[in-house]
C-alpha cells in the first residue's frame, strides 16, 4: 500500500477496515492491536505515508465496531504522542470517534489504567486542532465531579476515575487556556468543594480536598488559596505526580517494549547486579566514614524504660478520680485520673450507682487540654467500663444526650461508640473467678485424684457399642446484655427524623446517620437468642425500611449490615414465621441492590445477605439448626 501511494496509485482501504472491524467485535481485539501497535509503531514514527494510510483505515471502520477497534488500541499503546500518529486528525471528521473519545471513555467508563486517560488527554491537548476538546472535556469533567447528584450515584472507582482524568488534563493546559477561561473554571470548581466537604467517605472527601487546593493554585495562581487539611500518603502523591505528562520513550524503547520476555528478564538481572554493586560501594564508603569519625564512639545511654517523675499522686477512690478531672488548674493531675479510671472502675463496681451518671457526664465533655498521650482511647475505655458496670442508668444518659442540641458530632459518634462497645462486651460470657489451688483442701484434691484414676481404669476396661456424647455440654452462662437490651435499643430510635438547630440526621449530617444504624446492628447482634430479638427485630426492619433508599451510601452500607445482624440474631424459624412480609420485602430490595446499585461495596453487602438468607432457608427447610 506504502508503495502503491508513493507511486501515485489509488489504494482501497475499505476491505483492511471492515476486516479489522469484524475481528476486534468478534474478541480478537487484544491479540490484533498488541501485533498492529508492535509492528506499526516504528513505521508511523518515520513516515507520515503511514499516518495517512492508518488514519484512514481507523476511519473507515464500521461505527458498530469502531468502540472495541478504539478501546483496544488506546491501551496498548505505550504513549500518547502515538495517538496523533495512528488517528491524526480523525477525531474532527468522524462524530463517532469524538463522542467515544470526548464522552464515553472520559465520563462513563472507568479502569485502573492510568495509561488510558493519559493518552486520550494527551491526544486532545497537543494539537492546536484539537485543543478546543480538551477544554470542552475538562469542563464537563468539573461539572459531574463537583455535582453531588452524581458522586452519590456513582461507585468510588469511578469517582476516582474522574478525579485522575482532572489531574492528567491539568497538565496538559496552557497558560492561555487558564487564563481565558479561569473565571468560568472557578465557578465550576466551588460546588465541587462543597459537595466533597460534606461526603461522608473518607477517600472521596480526601481527594476532592487534593483536587480543590491544586486546582484553585494552577488555574489562578495570584488569586487565593484554598488549604485543607488532611492526610498526605500515598494516594494523594500519586494524585498529584499525574500532572506531569509521561515523556517519550523513544523508537528504541518502543522496540524494546514489544520484543521478548527475555530482553525483560536481562534487564532485571542487570538492576540485580547494579544493586549489589551500589550495596558494595556503600558498605566501603560507611566503613571510610565509620573509620574518620573516630571521635563519635561514645555509646548513648539507654533512655527507653526512663519513667516521668511528677509529684501528684495516684487516686485511690472513684470519687477523687473523678474530681482530678475535673480540676482544669492541674493538667497534671488530669493526665494520672484520666489513666486510672477505667482500673478503679472495674475495679470497684459496687459502689458506682450513685455517681456512674455524673461521671459518664465528665468523661464525655472532657477536653484534651494538656495533650495526654492516649486521650482518646482512655477516655473512651473509661466510658466503656462506667457502661459496662452500670449498665441502665449509663445507656439511659447517653442515648438521651445523643439527641441534645449541646453536643458537636464527634461526641454523638463517641456516644454510639460506646454503646456499640459496651454491649458488645456484656453479651460476651463473663468470666469464671480463678480459684487458688492452695485455697483448696488436701482431702478435696485427694478425692479427685482417686476418682478420676478409677473412672480411667473403667473407662479402659470397659467395652462400648455406643459411647453417646463425644464431647461435654457446654457450660450455660447467662447473657448479661438481654436484661438491658432495650435501653440501648430502642432510645436510639425516637427522635432521628427531627430536625435540631445544629443537627439533622436526614440532611448535611448523615454521616451520623450511617453510624447511628451500624451501632443499632451491633446491638442487635449482641442480644442474640435472647427473648426480646424478635421485638427488636421487628422495629429494626420497619426502621430500615424507611431509610432504604437514601442517598448516602455510608447510609445503605449501614443499613445492609444491619440485615445482615438480623438474619444472623432472629432464629430461623421466626424469620420465615413471624416475620416472613418483613424479610420477603427485604430480600426484593436486596436483589434490587444487587442489580442497579452504582456502588459496588454496597452490591457485595446486598449479596451476602441474599447468601445468609437462602443459607437460613436451606437449613430451616432441611430440619437442621443454623450452626
Amino acid at each position: 500500500m506504502v508503495i502503491s501511494v508513493k507511486a501515485d496509485k489509488d489504494v482501497h482501504l475499505e476491505f483492511i477496515s471492515r476486516l479489522i472491524g469484524k475481528l476486534c467485535i468478534t474478541g480478537y481485539a487484544d491479540i490484533l492491536m498488541e501485533i498492529m501497535v508492535g509492528s506499526l509503531a516504528p513505521l508511523l514514527k518515520e513516515d507520515f505515508i503511514w499516518c495517512r494510510i492508518c488514519e484512514r483505515i481507523i476511519t473507515g471502520v464500521p461505527d458498530r465496531c469502531l468502540e472495541s477497534v478504539l478501546l483496544s488500541m488506546i491501551d496498548k499503546l505505550p504513549w500518547y504522542g502515538l495517538m496523533d500518529k495512528f488517528l491524526g486528525d480523525s477525531i474532527l471528521k468522524k462524530q463517532k470517534i469524538q463522542y467515544l473519545l470526548c464522552t464515553k471513555i472520559l465520563l462513563f467508563r472507568h479502569s485502573e489504567k492510568i495509561h488510558i486517560l493519559q493518552n486520550v488527554l494527551g491526544y486532545l491537548g497537543t494539537s492546536h486542532t484539537r485543543r478546543h476538546l480538551l477544554i470542552t472535556s475538562f469542563k464537563e469533567l468539573l461539572s459531574v465531579w463537583g455535582d453531588n447528584s452524581a458522586i452519590r450515584h456513582t461507585s468510588p472507582e469511578q469517582h476516582l476515575y474522574l478525579t485522575r482524568a482532572l489531574f492528567i488534563s491539568l497538565g496538559f493546559l496552557t497558560d492561555k487556556d487558564k487564563e481565558t477561561h479561569k473565571d468560568e473554571l472557578i465557578r465550576l470548581i466551588m460546588p465541587g468543594v462543597q459537595a466533597h466537604i460534606g461526603n461522608s467517605d473518607h477517600k472521596i472527601r480526601t481527594q476532592g480536598m487534593v483536587l480543590a487546593e491544586t486546582l484553585a493554585t494552577v488555574i489562578d495562581p495570584n488569586g487565593p488559596k484554598l488549604k485543607f487539611e488532611y492526610e498526605k500518603d500515598k494516594e494523594t502523591a500519586s494524585l498529584l505526580e499525574l500532572m506531569i505528562p509521561p515523556s517519550d520513550p523513544g523508537l528504541e524503547q518502543l522496540q524494546k517494549k514489544f520484543e521478548a520476555i527475555q530482553l525483560e528478564q536481562k534487564v532485571d538481572t542487570k538492576m540485580v547486579d547494579t544493586d549489589i554493586k551500589t550495596d558494595e560501594t556503600m558498605e566501603t564508603r560507611t566503613d571510610i566514614d565509620s573509620d574518620l569519625d573516630s571521635d563519635d564512639d561514645l555509646v548513648p545511654y539507654d533512655m527507653s524504660n526512663d519513667v516521668r517523675v511528677t509529684q501528684v499522686k495516684e487516686p485511690k477512690y472513684i470519687r477523687d478520680c473523678m474530681e482530678g478531672l475535673i480540676s482544669n488548674d492541674e493538667p497534671e493531675r488530669t493526665e494520672i485520673c484520666l489513666k486510672c479510671s477505667e482500673r478503679l472502675i472495674r475495679k470497684h463496681p459496687d459502689g458506682l450507682e450513685e455517681i456512674a451518671t455524673e461521671f459518664t457526664k465528665v468523661l464525655l465533655h472532657l477536653g484534651d487540654k494538656s495533650s495526654t498521650p492516649g486521650y482518646t482511647q482512655l477516655r473512651f475505655k473509661a466510658m466503656v467500663s462506667l457502661t459496662v458496670c452500670v449498665p441502665i442508668q449509663v445507656a439511659d444518659y447517653l442515648t438521651a444526650e445523643f439527641y441534645d442540641r449541646n453536643y458537636n458530632l464527634r461526641q454523638r459518634m463517641d456516644i454510639l461508640e460506646v454503646l456499640a462497645s459496651a454491649a458488645q462486651e456484656l453479651s460476651q460470657p463473663a468470666e469464671q473467678p480463678v480459684i487458688n489451688p492452695s485455697d483448696k483442701k488436701i482431702v478435696e484434691v485427694e478425692e479427685d485424684t482417686w476418682q478420676s484414676i478409677v473412672q480411667k481404669r473403667i473407662e479402659t476396661k470397659t467395652r462400648r457399642f455406643s459411647k453417646g456424647k463425644s464431647k461435654p455440654e457446654l457450660q450455660k452462662t447467662m447473657n448479661r446484655f438481654a436484661p438491658v437490651a432495650g435501653h440501648f435499643f430502642y432510645p436510639l430510635m425516637t427522635r432521628f427524623d427531627r430536625k435540631e438547630n445544629t443537627f439533622d440526621m436526614l440532611g448535611e449530617d448523615s454521616l451520623v446517620l450511617g453510624r447511628l444504624i451500624y451501632t443499632l446492628g451491633v446491638v442487635m447482634y449482641s442480644a442474640i437468642n435472647s427473648p426480646p430479638v424478635k421485638q427488636m427485630a421487628t422495629v429494626l426492619l420497619e426502621f430500615l425500611w424507611v431509610l432504604r433508599f437514601h442517598q448516602d451510601q455510608s447510609v445503605r452500607h449501614s443499613i445492609l449490615f444491619c440485615l445482615s445482624m438480623v438474619m444472623l440474631s432472629v432464629p430461623g424459624h421466626v424469620l420465615l414465621s413471624q416475620l416472613q412480609s418483613e424479610i420477603m420485602e427485604a430480600k426484593q430490595w436486596l436483589e434490587d441492590v444487587v442489580q442497579k446499585d452504582p456502588d459496588t461495596e454496597s452490591k457485595r453487602l446486598a449479596l451476602q445477605c441474599l447468601v445468609l438468607l437462602e443459607n437460613t432457608i436451606k437449613q430451616e427447610f432441611a430440619g437442621e439448626e443454623p450452626a
